[in-house]
């Protein structure tokens, strides 16, 4: 415990920020004053109470979660963890995550997906985030059959790594506006791994593909794929389907 303890606080970075005047008259308006001094671009995308007495819970636009004392004077950016008798640890920045990721995903752009269906009963449901160019996206897909045959569910996300308005962009657009889209998402993810030509580009259409990378940078997406459970616990990487069904427990 004592370890434990000692790397969390050498892993604590406490910043001093000088009080700027009170330009807004709303409920955390000292702290969201704290964020413009640091970057005039920098938002609080949701701020919440914790346990510890004055120290509140941020949510940034670029998915970052920081910790801020209630006028804003000092932050801190690390793990917060509860230790109350009898309980053990309880890693609090996770569970924040874990509800904001949750509620994330219930939101009209997280509705706009690829669907693999489950073939039969559907025992469970993932979202993930892909991209075409992306080899483990690829390895991934190439176990949908096995995956849908568990009984799960994917629900694919459009996260282009290089960013929007990249090659990998336009094909994730591409692939929403096919006339089968599933079949074009997976054409253009074969054709990326074996280094050929992309296909020919449909007429353009209203897509998500922007709002899925927006989504995915607001919930601390940074590497596809991106694997979102039903629980909004998060999965950065590849796992097998066998090892995926046991991850969700259904194995």
């Amino acid at each position: 415990m004592y370890i434990i303890i000692t790397k969390l606080v050498t892993t604590i970075t406490l910043v001093f920020i000088l009080l700027a005047p009170n330009v807004w008259a709303a409920e955390y308006t000292e702290l969201e004053s704290s964020l413009a001094r640091i970057n005039p671009d920098m938002k609080a995308v949701n701020i919440e109470a914790t346990p510890m007495f004055g120290i509140y819970n941020v949510l940034l636009n670029t998915g970052d979660r920081i910790y801020m004392s209630a006028d804003g004077d000092f932050f801190f950016a690390g793990t917060m963890y509860q230790n109350l008798y009898g309980e053990g640890l309880v890693n609090l920045t996770e569970q924040s995550a874990t509800k904001s990721r949750l509620g994330a995903m219930q939101t009209p752009q997280a509705q706009q997906v690829w669907v693999f269906p489950a073939v039969g009963e559907k025992k469970a449901s993932i979202s993930v985030f892909t991209d075409v160019d992306c080899y483990y996206c690829q390895k991934l897909h190439l176990e949908m059959a096995d995956i849908n045959a568990l009984g799960i569910e994917v629900r694919y996300l459009a996260f282009p790594r290089a960013g929007l308005g990249s090659p990998s962009y336009q094909v994730l657009v591409d692939a929403w506006c096919a006339e089968n889209t599933n079949e074009y998402l997976t054409e253009a993810k074969l054709r990326s791994h074996n280094k050929q030509a992309r296909q020919k580009s449909p007429k353009a259409c209203e897509n998500p593909v922007m709002a899925h990378y927006n989504l995915g940078q607001e919930i601390g997406v940074n590497g596809t794929p991106a694997i979102v459970f039903e629980s909004g616990e998060l999965l950065p990487g590849y796992l097998p389907a066998n090892e995926l069904a046991k991850r969700i427990g259904m194995l």
